[in-house]
C-alpha cells in the first residue's frame, strides 16, 4: 500500500469516526495524493460533513481546488508587509482573485481585457490601468480598423464567450453615435429571434469610447492639447509646438515620435504621460475609467481581517 493510500484511509477512519459537530483540522491534505484522489476524497470529505455536522479545516497549497468551491468554503491566507508599520501582518481573504493564482502558481491572471484600435490607445489605458493599480490585470489587444471592433465582438459573443469583463474601445472619431454602433452591429450579429437581439445587445453594452470634439480626430487632439502647453523645456512639447500641418491626421503624434526616435512603443507612452496630467484628460478618458473603476474591487484583494503575529 502506498503511502497516499495510507493517507486516505487514516482520514477516512478519523472523518467517519467523529462525533457529530466535531472539529477536524487537517495539515497538507494534498501531501501525496495526486489531483484526481485528492479532488474524490473532498467530495467524500464533503459529503460526511455535511451528513454529521463536521467542521473540518484542512490546508493545501493545490490549486486545482479551486475548481471544487461547490463542496469547500476557501480562504487564502498570505503575509503582506504593513507599508504603514513596517510589520508582517496575516491576511486571509474570501474570493479566489489573480494574486491568489499567483501565488498558487507562478502565473498572472488577467482577468480584464480590452480591445483598441492602435498602439496610441494602449498607451493611453495603461496609463490609466496604473493609475489604479490594476495594470498587472489588464490584457489590451489590439483590433486595427474601427470596424474590426464590430466583427471581432460579434465573434466572442457567438462562439460563448462570457464578455463582461470584455472592453470593446473605439477611438470616438468614426461610429462615435449609438445609431452608427447599433448599425454596425446588427451587420455583424444578423438574424431573428431573442437569441440574436439579446447578443446584439450585449454587444452594445461592451462598446464605448473617448469623448473627442466633434469632427475632430484623436491624433489631431491631443496634438491640440500638447500645444496649449508652455513649457518648451520638455522636448515633446517643442516638437509638438514645430507640427502646424499634416497630409494625415495620425501624423500630428507619428512625427513627435519619429522625430525623437522613439520606439513606437514607448513614444506613445511618454506624450500620454504628459497628457495625462492636463484637466482635459479626465473627461476625454472618462467611459474607460469609469468602466475600469467598477471592477477594480474584483481583481484586487481587500482584507476580510487583519491578525497581527
Amino acid at each position: 500500500m502506498s503511502a497516499g493510500e495510507q493517507k486516505v484511509f487514516l482520514l477516512l477512519e478519523t472523518i467517519f469516526k467523529a462525533d457529530e459537530y466535531s472539529l477536524i483540522l487537517i495539515d497538507e491534505i494534498d501531501l501525496l495524493l495526486h489531483n484526481i484522489a485528492l479532488e474524490n476524497l473532498i467530495k467524500i470529505i464533503s459529503e460526511r460533513a455535511k451528513k454529521k455536522n463536521l467542521q473540518i479545516v484542512f490546508t493545501t497549497d493545490r490549486e486545482s481546488l479551486i475548481e471544487l468551491s461547490d463542496f469547500l468554503n476557501i480562504r487564502h491566507i498570505v503575509n503582506k508587509i504593513d507599508k504603514i508599520n513596517q510589520t508582517e501582518k496575516t491576511f486571509c481573504f474570501n474570493e479566489t482573485k489573480p494574486d491568489a493564482i499567483h501565488r498558487l502558481t507562478g502565473k498572472q491572471e488577467r482577468e480584464i481585457e480590452i480591445f483598441v484600435e492602435d498602439d496610441l490607445a494602449v498607451a493611453i489605458i495603461e496609463k490609466i490601468a496604473s493609475d489604479l493599480k490594476i495594470k498587472k490585470y489588464v490584457d489590451i489587444k489590439k483590433f486595427g480598423a474601427a470596424s474590426n471592433c464590430f466583427t471581432t465582438i460579434a465573434g466572442l459573443l457567438i462562439s460563448g464567450e462570457n464578455c463582461q469583463n470584455k472592453l470593446f474601445f473605439l477611438d470616438g472619431d468614426v461610429h462615435n453615435t449609438d445609431e452608427e454602433k447599433q448599425k454596425q452591429i446588427k451587420k455583424k450579429l444578423t438574424g431573428n429571434g431573442q437569441q440574436i437581439e439579446d447578443l446584439q445587445n450585449q454587444a452594445f453594452q461592451q462598446i464605448t469610447q473617448f469623448n473627442l470634439p466633434e469632427k475632430t480626430k484623436p491624433e489631431e487632439y491631443l496634438h491640440k492639447l500638447l500645444v496649449q502647453i508652455n513649457n518648451l523645456e520638455s522636448e515633446i512639447i517643442e516638437v509638438a509646438h514645430s507640427i502646424n500641418t499634416v497630409d494625415n491626421s495620425h501624423k500630428y503624434i507619428s512625427d513627435i515620435i519619429n522625430r525623437l526616435n522613439y520606439d513606437k512603443s514607448v513614444g506613445p507612452t511618454k506624450i500620454i504621460d504628459i497628457i495625462s496630467t492636463l484637466p482635459e484628460w479626465q473627461n476625454y478618458v472618462s467611459d474607460i475609467l469609469n468602466w475600469l473603476k467598477k471592477r477594480v474591487s474584483q481583481v484586487r484583494e481587500d482584507t476580510l481581517g487583519v491578525i497581527e503575529d
